[in-house]
């Protein structure tokens, strides 16, 4: 294997082992956080129990991921130092308030999981907000970083292109490109999205695999379950729009790219949507364009010269294709199970009853199908990723497209992932190392969260809870109501 190869294998597995943990950094903290919510307003123990074990799960999801995030960023400035320099001289502003949103999320961490019983409750869930705000715009400015190389600005991109010169350079020209309005939205409603979906495939799975369960057991999964849904259920809106804003996006700014993704290799009005066999005549003119327009001219490969066309085009296409895929079903898998878990529906949940759909959170088959669905947003989530890094090829830093003389399209190179790379022989077995250290980090996580809570059960957290919080005679009658418990406490013990 060449070392530019070995290079982007590098980059691609560091990457792919950090998204393993982005998407629980900025989804897990609104989550925990509505769980307790529910707990406070409900007088409801489970939701509180929800909150308390999933706050020391977040801990330590959050360490191991920021462990890969700094294993990438010894990687920018050594295995791909060639770009790293373009970065600091014009869009490293993002890079530097990145520092300050994460040196914020764990502040905020420590405070929430150091606050539990000794600050207000609305203070307490105000650091678990605070926690996800930071960690969201963590990686709202990372990926700014990366719709910069999509779409670079802040500097004269031609001549930089032309004569390797950085010219007229505008630090706050460069913090917001135009690839951002596509990639922010796709970005954060995408790690909600995998998020929401993981967490019901896991309290699904519980419900499916545990033997002998509990009533606190079934109360506590069957909460959680149920949140997992509605969230997932929510952000499946806001994820539908910023697909289509995506795609409308591409068209506008990076039709090669557009193409590359969409698998259009010749140039046509009205260019149909293809997924896998499926093809729908106008679809991609259609959904690609505002005001909405099926017989739109959507620019293939035969329009580019064939130096800038993606040589690995068929990587980028497939991914897209199964991220897509999965990401539809998802959403329509959460929206169906939403409407039959909150609402009564009684003509559609007799007729469905075959589905199991007349009680989603007890029936085997619902609960198989999330357990499924859940996990493959994680799948989704990944080929996302592997979609728009490698459509982007054979560029680390996109060009402008001008028109040539012989009517075709080119990009001027911002810079070749082949001038990016280092060639230094050093890398190889550095890189091997840092590879052999993912491994361990996550199968050693894995091993971590299954061992964190063996041995305490649920009904241990929810008594425990019981002699903090209180809960309510209806849920389980041994239980003093939250209402009555720590009157005198200044309402710091006051249902919200």
């Amino acid at each position: 294997m060449s070392l530019f190869v070995f290079d982007r294998v590098l980059a691609a597995f560091t990457m792919g082992g950090h998204m393993l943990f982005t998407y629980w950094a900025i989804s897990l903290p609104f989550f925990i956080v509505t769980a307790e919510y529910l707990g406070y307003k409900r007088n409801d123990p489970y939701y509180l129990a929800i909150a308390k074990r999933f706050s020391i799960v977040m801990a330590v999801l959050f360490a191991v991921g920021s462990a890969l995030g700094a294993a990438i960023a010894v990687e920018f400035i050594t295995v791909w130092y060639k770009w790293m320099y373009v970065v600091n001289e014009v869009d490293i502003l993002p890079f530097e308030i990145e520092v300050l949103a994460f040196f914020s999320e764990v502040i905020f961490l420590s405070l929430y999981l150091y606050g539990w019983d000794r600050v207000s409750r609305n203070a307490h869930m105000m650091l678990g907000l605070l926690v996800g705000v930071g960690s969201t715009a963590s990686a709202l400015l990372i990926i700014l970083v990366n719709s910069w190389m999509n779409t670079p600005v802040g500097f004269n991109i031609v001549q930089f292109a032309q004569t390797g010169a950085i010219t007229n350079v505008d630090p706050l020209g460069s913090l917001w490109p135009p690839a951002a309005n596509a990639e922010v939205p796709m970005g954060v409603a995408g790690a909600w999205f995998v998020g929401f979906g993981s967490l019901a495939g896991y309290f699904s799975f519980r419900k499916l695999f545990k033997k002998n369960l509990t009533h606190d057991e079934v109360e506590y999964y069957n909460r959680g379950l149920k949140l997992a849904i509605f969230l997932a259920a929510i952000d499946a809106i806001f994820l539908g729009w910023a697909g289509d804003n995506a795609g409308k996006t591409l068209y506008a700014i990076q039709p090669l790219k557009l193409a590359t993704l969409e698998g259009v290799m010749q140039t046509a009005k009205g260019a149909p949507m293809s997924v896998g066999p499926i093809s729908i005549p106008g679809g991609l003119a259609l959904l690609s364009t505002w005001p909405p327009n099926p017989n739109a001219l959507v620019l293939g490969y035969s329009s580019f010269v064939q130096s800038v066309q993606d040589p690995i085009w068929w990587v980028a296409h497939n991914a897209y294709d199964l991220h897509a895929t999965l990401g539809i079903l998802g959403a329509l898998v959460f929206w169906i199970l939403a409407a039959f878990t909150f609402f009564k529906l009684p003509s559609l949940k007799n007729a469905f009853k075959f589905l199991g759909l007349d009680a989603p959170l007890d029936k085997k088959v619902p609960l198989y199908v999330t357990l499924l669905i859940g996990w493959l947003q994680l799948i989704a989530w990944e080929s996302g990723w592997v979609a728009a890094e490698t459509g982007r090829q054979p560029f680390v830093i996109w060009g402008p497209m001008v028109a040539t003389s012989s009517g075709l399209y080119t990009i001027e190179a911002g810079m070749l992932t082949s001038q990016g790379f280092n060639n230094n022989p050093d890398v190889l077995p550095i890189g091997i190392a840092i590879m052999t250290a993912i491994v361990i980090a996550v199968v050693g996580t894995l091993y971590i969260l299954r061992r964190l809570f063996s041995g305490k059960e649920v009904a241990q957290d929810v008594a425990s809870l019981t002699t903090t919080f209180g809960s309510t005679s209806a849920q389980s009658p041994n239980i003093p109501s939250l209402k009555s418990v720590n009157s005198n406490d200044q309402g710091k013990k006051k249902v919200m």
